[in-house]
């Protein structure tokens, strides 16, 4: 079997605005392995200065964490990244990255400037007692793989690992995937969870078959946003879509889009049989508003 990952990153992510002004800014407290963290920056006329703060109060004793960053400034269809490394000891600990205002302004849109800290813990001491972070672990074989995951991250965000974890498998240390799961499709769920890969034309109905399996509502809405802002699908496809994985937001979207009998008639012409009489009266309100 391959070595176990483990899987202790996150991103958290902010939009600075009115970027190219004197701004000091910072985002909210986001926990990330039961651990607070938030960022801030400071931006004058020639520099910017990022900080990663980890403001956890009452920690155990001799705690400290330490972890390896990327600063990514994230433009239009381009970004930059400044990687570093961290330790934090204490409620006041911070580590700051810095950077020529010259060479993050190309990545600023309509003035606004996202910011992304991705972070890799590789250690974490004083916290081996927690019962709390050792009750979220767990062995997951998927296929002929393994994963230490977050059970309760996994949990949150699919009814089927809630189920797995908590009712079928609870209390197990080493836990095993249904057969309909491989190792490649839940690597690429996992990071479409923690926002490290973002839905495609390709992947998309991967996506909402999958969602559809595990229970995740999180995954089908990253789906249904896509498809929404994004995707350069026809209405048709998108319609069908909507209606298959029971997409009312996408369907309402695309009842909107039709502006003529012509994209009605798309819609409508073949493949339709699976369309309930609910929507073939929206359809027809939708026809005869347009008389």
């Amino acid at each position: 079997m391959a070595a176990i990952p483990r899987e202790k990153e996150f991103i958290i992510r902010h939009i600075v605005n009115n970027a190219s002004r004197i701004t000091e800014d910072e985002g909210p407290v986001e926990v990330r392995y039961n651990i607070p963290w938030h960022m801030s920056v400071y931006i004058t006329k020639w520099r910017a200065d990022m900080y990663l703060h980890c403001p956890l109060e009452n920690g155990p004793p001799g705690w400290s964490i330490d972890a390896d960053y990327e600063v990514k400034f994230v433009g239009k269809r381009k970004s930059y990244g400044i990687k570093g490394h961290a330790k934090f000891k204490n409620y006041s600990d911070y580590d700051m990255c810095q950077t020529c205002w010259e060479d993050m302004k190309p990545y600023t849109i309509n003035d606004k400037l996202k910011i992304e800290w991705r972070v890799k813990i590789n250690k974490m001491i004083g916290f081996e007692n927690s019962e709390k972070n050792k009750n979220s672990e767990v062995v997951l074989v998927v296929g002929d793989e393994q994963f230490k995951v977050d059970k309760e991250f996994l949990a949150c965000n699919s009814t089927y690992f809630e189920n797995l974890f908590f009712v079928e498998e609870g209390g197990k240390s080493i836990i095993q995937t249904d057969q309909f799961l491989d190792a490649e499709n839940f690597q690429n769920f996992l990071k479409i969870l923690k926002e490290e890969q973002n839905v495609d034309e390709n992947s998309v109905n991967q996506f909402l078959e999958l969602s559809i399996k595990l229970g995740s509502k999180s995954v089908m809405g990253k789906c249904e946003k896509f498809l929404m802002e994004k995707s350069e699908k026809s209405i048709k496809i998108k319609f069908n879509t909507a209606i298959k994985y029971k997409l009312n937001k996408l369907k309402k979207k695309c009842l909107s889009d039709i502006k003529s009998k012509a994209d009605l008639a798309e819609i409508a012409s073949e493949n339709a049989r699976h369309f309930d009489a609910s929507v073939w009266k929206e359809l027809l309100q939708k026809s005869i508003s347009m008389n």
